[in-house]
């Protein structure tokens, strides 16, 4: 697992019990999460966009304001911290139609990582939408820990689920091993993060949720 800690751990508790059972999981994050002192300045008529959870667990306290939030697990964590949470598509192509289509007249703060991808901000700001982008944690690249080095240079069967391009690229960067690895990519995105590394095989979610990946682990086992 190369998501940060709590988040590999969530994934793997959402699994069914029969699927869990297969597995010896390792949990190895190559990305670390790390929140910025930064201060949001958001009037009671504004309204957020998440484009991930990470956002959601950085950002103040939602008091009722609007927030549209991409995937279903991004709208949850944000219901949970008092926003007004609106399932706005499944990524951030989806996200930005939907905005464009409802063309919401709020000033609207796309409180983010350091790293995003779709350029959110950009594109709504092209189309005449009041947005700040404003970047509440960073996402720090990590080495493998011991462990998962030892057992990629094995000849053992590794399954790595990917769920983010640059987590996909850090893999591709650090593994010394992957001949033996199964990938399950969350999307064609985060597929192609992966170039031309040597691979047992590469599955890509039907959906790119957590869900989907589930289901795609369970079909290789």
């Amino acid at each position: 697992m190369t998501r940060p800690r709590a988040a590999s751990e969530a994934f793997l508790a959402s699994l069914e019990p029969s699927v869990r059972a297969r597995f010896a999981p390792v949990i190895s994050p190559l990305i670390d999460i790390v929140h910025l002192d930064v201060a949001v300045d958001m009037s009671g008529t504004d309204a957020a966009i998440f484009s991930s959870a990470h956002g959601v667990d950085a950002a103040p306290d939602g008091q009722g304001r609007t927030a549209y939030c991409v995937g279903s697990a991004t709208t949850r964590a944000a219901t949970d911290k008092g926003w007004a949470a609106i399932q706005s598509g499944q990524d951030a192509a989806s996200l930005v139609s939907e905005l464009l289509t409802i063309k919401p007249s709020a000033r609207l703060f796309h409180l983010s990582g350091a790293h995003t991808r779709g350029d959110i901000a950009g594109h709504l700001t092209r189309a005449g939408l009041r947005i700040e982008q404003v970047t509440l944690y960073d996402q720090r690249l990590c080495a493998l820990t011991p462990e998962a080095a030892d057992i990629l240079r094995s000849n053992a069967r590794v399954i790595v689920p990917l769920f983010s391009p640059r987590t996909a690229a850090q893999f591709a960067n650090v593994a010394p091993r992957t001949t033996s690895v199964g990938a399950i990519a969350l999307s064609t995105a985060v597929a192609d993060a992966l170039g031309s590394l040597p691979l047992a095989g590469l599955t890509i979610a039907k959906l790119p949720n957590a869900q989907s990946m589930g289901a795609a682990l369970g079909a290789l086992t």
